[in-house]
């Protein structure tokens, strides 16, 4: 019975509630926000956390305004939310010079935060718990899943610089080695006279999906002076 009424005293609105619901916020949001972060992803750490608890404050503060003044409509706040949110998950979505669409995860994690900061902030913890687990198991369990037994056409680009004594057989051998194949070469300035400037447009139809880790072991390669992706 006392566990029943705690519960039921982190639903309504008291300094307890409302500080464990941001909390829960920004650990949950953080969390989220950490696995992208590590994944290099435009949206990261503190705009997941900031998303998370923001989403939450805003549930808080349309309750608050119910319960004290009988005005407010919580629906239609969370409704602003979930639709402004789209604006920020636009700026992660990108097409590349390859036409192919990056981000889109990105932005489907920073709604589904959102939605997950509402239900914090509105007190619906089951809610807000188990979306959280399945996060994690999306974003991290899945992701391996999907890397591992789905494979696609894959393109990318890279600018290298070698040194022009060595030429680019080497570089060109390596990169067939790992998989890949050079559809095009185009050769830029580099300022000096001992240095070859290229950009390799490549593509691989048997890589994993982003799976360019091998391609950035061959600025270890001795006559490499320069690699971007």
């Amino acid at each position: 019975m006392i566990e029943l009424d705690l519960v039921g005293n982190l639903r309504d609105l008291n300094v307890a509630s409302v500080v464990l619901r941001l909390v829960l916020a920004m650990l949950f949001g953080g969390t989220i926000g950490f696995e992208r972060g590590i994944r290099q992803r435009a949206a990261g750490l503190r705009t997941h956390m900031l998303l998370c608890v923001g989403s939450a404050s805003t549930m808080l503060c349309s309750q608050f305004l119910y319960a004290s003044y009988g005005v407010g409509d919580p629906a239609r706040l969370s409704a602003q939310v979930i639709s402004g949110i789209g604006f920020l998950g636009a700026g992660t979505i990108i097409v590349t010079k390859r036409n192919e669409i990056k981000g889109l995860t990105t932005a489907a994690t920073l709604w589904t935060t959102a939605c997950m900061g509402l239900a914090v902030g509105v007190g619906f913890y089951e809610c807000a718990l188990i979306m959280y687990i399945l996060l994690i198991i999306i974003l991290v369990f899945v992701s391996v899943l999907d890397k591992k037994y789905l494979k696609i056409p894959t393109s990318t680009a890279l600018y290298l610089e070698v040194r022009k004594e060595a030429g680019l057989g080497d570089a060109i051998e390596y990169i067939h080695d790992v998989g890949w194949h050079i559809r095009e070469v185009k050769e830029f300035p580099s300022g000096r006279e001992d240095v070859l400037a290229v950009r390799l447009d490549l593509e691989s139809d048997n890589a994993l999906r982003g799976d360019v880790s091998a391609i950035r072991l061959l600025v270890e390669q001795p006559d490499v002076l320069r690699l971007e992706m």
